[in-house]
Parts: C-alpha cells; sequence; structure tokens
C-alpha cells in the first residue's frame, strides 16, 4: 500500500470520526491529556518502521512514552527498571 493511500485513509477516518462528533453520534475529544507527546511516539514508530530499531528512534520513543504516562498522571515507582530493562532487552533482540 502507498503512502498516499494510507494518508487518505487516514483523512477519510479522521473525517468520519469528526463528522460523528459534530452530529453529537459520537463524544471524541481528540485533545487529551498528553496528545503533544504524540509528536515523539508517532515519528519515532514511523522510522523504526523504515530504517528499523537504531539508537535515535528508541531513544525518541522511550523519551515520548515516558513523557505521555507522566501526562496521564502514571506513578512510576517500581515501573522504571524493569521498563528500561524490557525495552533495552527488546531493543538488543530487534537490532540489526
Amino acid at each position: 500500500m502507498t503512502n498516499r493511500r494510507v494518508f487518505g485513509i487516514i483523512l477519510l477516518v479522521l473525517g468520519v470520526i469528526f463528522l460523528l462528533n459534530v452530529l453529537q453520534i459520537w463524544s471524541f475529544n481528540p485533545f487529551f491529556d498528553g496528545w503533544w507527546t504524540l509528536l515523539l511516539i508517532i515519528p519515532a514508530i514511523v522510522s523504526m518502521s523504515r530504517q528499523g530499531v537504531t539508537t535515535g528512534n528508541m531513544i525518541l520513543l522511550i523519551i515520548g512514552g515516558v513523557l505521555f504516562l507522566q501526562e496521564r498522571n502514571f506513578d512510576f515507582k517500581g515501573f522504571l527498571l524493569p521498563a528500561v530493562l524490557i525495552v533495552l532487552g527488546i531493543a538488543l533482540f530487534i537490532k540489526k
């Protein structure tokens, strides 16, 4: 599937979602707490799909994920060390 078609499908889905919101059939607010962190997460995932897992896109994804969880008031106590170990393990496993 070409990038043009994927982008077209994304625009179509967004248009339908916003139309349902305007018609009050479905309530959707695209600006949830931490929405701006997707500006870090999405490019990192796209970069991983195109270039594979690199140190740069992994760091960008981790930073975006941590900031997103902080915006959502996630309590990191006890989770930080296991999360870092899991991410590093996945990175070593997937890295080319």
